[in-house]
């Protein structure tokens, strides 16, 4: 067998939508979604799996974003056993809001 035969592979998706919720042509959201999947081993099956979700939000209509949300689950087998089990998942959160909207509340 030689070295290439046991190689992993990495597959990479990114998938956007940009949303006008108020049809005056300007982008009030723009969801962005990468989906990562990861075969370390070469046999086929996702060790990795890892989605990152960044959504831009424009609250006031302005034309700049005012809230930044961003979403990653990430999924390891760990064990080996072709399976994602609870505690090999971890899901990580962060919002940034702009600074006066906080103000505002």
């Amino acid at each position: 067998m030689s070295e290439t035969d046991d190689t992993g592979e990495i597959d990479m998706t990114i998938d956007t939508e940009v949303i006008d919720l108020d049809g005056d042509g300007v982008a009030d959201a723009v969801v962005e979604t990468t989906t990562t999947v990861i075969d370390l081993d070469g046999d086929g099956v996702a060790d990795v799996v890892q989605e990152t979700t960044t959504t831009a939000i424009d609250v006031d209509g302005d034309g700049e974003v005012d809230i930044i949300d961003e979403t990653t689950i990430t999924a390891v087998d760990v064990d080996g056993d072709g399976e994602f089990s609870e505690d090999e998942i971890e899901v990580e959160e962060t919002t940034a809001v702009r600074e006066d909207l906080l103000d505002e509340g």
